[in-house]
């Protein structure tokens, strides 16, 4: 983080929180849980999280009345709101924030941020570290001010393909960048035995290199359209 930066960490795991608060002792680390936060709304100038995926839907009165989003897009939502207009949210996230074929927690995004951008990462990319296979993107939002044109909503919607003769959803952004995907699509089947789309990419190695790249134009993008 740039120097002077005020960081602020969250951590549900005790011994996980005490461990960030040794490595950063400059920051404020909160040993609770992200759902419970009374943090203020517009407090951040950015937001960065890897968010729980799980289909398990909170009661958060502020965030998630009606129990309408997922754990994984209530927290982005939180984020969102947390986070001040200007500011940008980046987060490790399910494919299905993205893929799912309900869009309602898409536009509920939509109501505050744009997608700058997404990169979907190798089925393998959190083996080593977390021991899972699943498939992730890198999503970067930007909350928009109260009067500002949105940029192009697409990404809310996804739609049906047939890869290998077998029917996948994927979402609008993928199909308009394909070069997003790092590495190559096939259809494979989730751990409730739906048939879900998934990254293998031969050699992990080149995949942190493949993503800065991609990040780097994402970044160069939000400059030209005036929203960085």
């Amino acid at each position: 983080a740039p120097e002077n930066t005020t960081m602020t960490g969250v951590e549900l795991d005790p011994l996980t929180a005490g461990i960030a608060q040794a490595i950063y002792p400059q920051a404020q680390i909160r040993a609770e849980s992200f759902a419970e936060s009374a943090i203020p709304e517009d407090y951040f100038d950015a937001t960065i999280g890897n968010v729980p995926f799980a289909q398990t839907k909170l009661h958060d009165p502020r965030h998630n009345p009606d129990r309408a989003h997922s754990m994984h897009n209530h927290f982005i939502l939180k984020s969102l709101a947390m986070t001040k207009p200007g500011g940008v949210v980046a987060v490790i996230s399910s494919s299905f924030t993205l893929d799912a074929e309900n869009p309602a927690s898409r536009e509920a995004i939509a109501r505050h941020a744009d997608l700058l951008g997404a990169v979907r990462l190798p089925q393998r990319a959190f083996m080593r570290s977390a021991g899972t296979e699943v498939t992730t993107d890198v999503l970067v939002f930007r909350k928009r001010h109260e009067n500002e044109t949105p940029l192009d909503s697409s990404w809310t919607q996804s739609t049906e393909l047939t890869i290998d003769g077998r029917t996948v959803r994927q979402n609008a952004y993928y199909q308009q960048h394909p070069e997003r995907v790092l590495g190559t699509q096939t259809p494979g089947t989730d751990r409730f035995g739906n048939t879900v789309l998934t990254v293998v990419r031969d050699d992990l190695s080149t995949a942190p290199q493949a993503l800065r790249d991609q990040l780097d134009t994402i970044a160069a993008e939000a400059r030209e359209y005036g929203r960085a």
